[in-house]
């Protein structure tokens, strides 16, 4: 397997609060690694570390053996790790295709302008965009909603196009935070079809932090469970079913 993200002793203090704790772990092109564990274990604090939103206080974060810790959220973002929001947006009045569409502007050839002037360099480079746009919200089954207003669309409807629109300059590594929160059990379903895509058909690595237990199980390769800001499992959906430390910590029981 190709080694795209890796972690090595990542922690997070905040005036003597130790909010992640000598985190590791690796993600693997095409792999989908679930984050899990109970409120306050770190999670959010992990995605924050790893996409530039919070400096980590000692540990290094790695994309393809490159060093990224000390770069602000839109150098890593450009450097190829993308991540969505739990509370993230679309714009309401534009349309599913233009949404994805902005996702893509930084690949547009051309300047200002060619654009303006409607020159042919600028022509072909957006239509070049919408195809690629049309491509992805096929691959999502979402086509057939390209002109439908994105403020018209249900909440997991929207929440994959966010996703479309999140993976359009094509990432190697996606941050999914809580996916299929709100979503009804087959909005929740598709989600993870679609998860399972993008790592199998697209070779994405995704790190996934997310509280449906049954997509966890389902979508997973491997899963990393954290409690009080630090690793406390490691392994498949199989090998931590059956871990007494993720009873103990995660599921209250033992």
């Amino acid at each position: 397997m190709t080694l795209l993200l890796e972690t090595t002793g990542l922690s997070v203090r905040f005036s003597g609060l130790t909010a992640l704790d000598g985190v590791s772990f690796r993600l693997d092109e095409g792999q989908v690694r679930a984050v899990i564990g109970p409120n306050g274990a770190g999670k959010s604090t992990l995605f924050n570390a790893i996409s530039g939103y919070v400096t980590p206080t000692s540990g290094s974060v790695l994309l393809k053996g490159e060093e990224l810790t000390k770069l602000s959220p839109h150098e890593i973002a450009e450097k190829g790790i993308r991540r969505t929001f739990q509370n993230g947006g679309l714009f309401p009045e534009l349309t599913v295709l233009e949404n994805v569409l902005t996702g893509l502007h930084a690949q547009t050839e051309g300047s200002f302008l060619d654009i303006l002037l409607g020159r042919a360099k600028a022509i072909e480079s957006e239509a070049a965009m919408i195809a690629k746009a049309r491509d992805l919200l096929k691959l999502m089954s979402m086509d057939h909603m390209a002109d439908a207003r994105a403020g018209d669309l249900s909440g997991g409807q929207q929440r994959i196009v966010e996703i479309v629109r999140t993976v359009a300059s094509d990432p190697p590594v996606l941050l999914l935070d809580e996916p299929a929160v709100g979503l009804s059990p087959v909005a929740r379903a598709q989600m993870m079809e679609i998860i399972q895509r993008l790592a199998g058909e697209k070779g994405v690595g995704i790190l996934l932090i997310e509280h449906a237990v049954e997509l966890v199980m389902a979508a997973a390769d491997r899963i990393l469970v954290m409690a009080a800001g630090a690793r406390i499992a490691e392994g498949t959906p199989a090998e931590i079913r059956e871990d007494r430390a993720v009873l103990e910590a995660y599921l209250g029981h033992a």
